[in-house]
């Protein structure tokens, strides 16, 4: 695939810094882990071709109180058994857990919305009791970066699946048989997709630190329960 359209984490942590192409400076973040409750982070399934937030609940709820939430998360398609149309349908990252950019006056408030169990903490060890644990700005844009490549890992199966049945569409209407020869040509064929769709994004150290951020997470609930 040409580099102009290889986007690398490298990249991608410039541009959030401000040293990348264009200056963005966005304002200071607090982020702290949420376990949400079961259930919470179900999202509706979506057919193809639908245009909706795709929301999961325990988004949805803190959205409407005005809290910003991240739920890391990654898209699959299925077809129906039997209408064989394409549904859509998001899962979460971490199950169980998601993040939310609060300060330190909306801790009660967060916790008193549905779908939360409970804001994350750890105890200090000065006695003090326990504190809500803030994530690393660092954590944060890492695991956003990483929900990006599996986007980018989605839009390109989708865009290669309708294209292939646009053309055994066409192939029909002509009286052509469709067999699965054709297809592994054609998908040899549309492997360079605009805007880096087709770039490989599944990186070991993705994988190494997505489960090193679980564990962390698991860690800081194991301790609060």
């Amino acid at each position: 695939m040409s580099s102009a359209f290889n986007v690398n984490e490298t990249a991608f942590r410039e541009l959030r810094n401000g040293e990348g192409g264009r200056r963005w400076n966005p304002p200071p973040e607090t982020w702290y882990g949420i376990k949400a409750a079961p259930g919470a982070q179900r999202c509706p399934s979506m057919r193809d071709g639908q245009d909706r937030k795709g929301e999961s609940i325990i988004e949805r709820n803190l959205r409407n109180e005005g809290f910003e939430a991240f739920m890391p998360s990654y898209r699959i398609e299925v077809q129906h058994h039997r209408q064989r149309h394409w549904i859509e349908r998001r899962f979460p990252t971490f199950v169980g857990y998601l993040f939310v950019n609060i300060g330190p006056d909306d801790f009660r408030t967060v916790e008193e919305v549905t779908g939360v169990s409970k804001i994350l903490r750890f105890t200090r060890s000065n006695d003090e009791g326990s504190m809500p644990f803030a994530f690393p700005q660092e954590t944060i844009d890492r695991l956003r970066y990483i929900a990006w490549e599996q986007e980018q890992i989605f839009l390109a199966a989708r865009a290669r699946r309708q294209r292939e049945e646009e053309i055994e569409e066409e192939q029909r209407r002509r009286g052509k048989p469709v067999n699965a020869s054709s297809r592994r040509i054609r998908r040899a064929q549309f492997t360079e997709l605009g805007g880096g769709l087709s770039f490989s994004l599944s990186s070991a150290s993705s994988r190494a630190f997505i489960t090193e951020t679980l564990q962390t997470l698991g860690n800081i609930a194991n301790k609060l329960d």
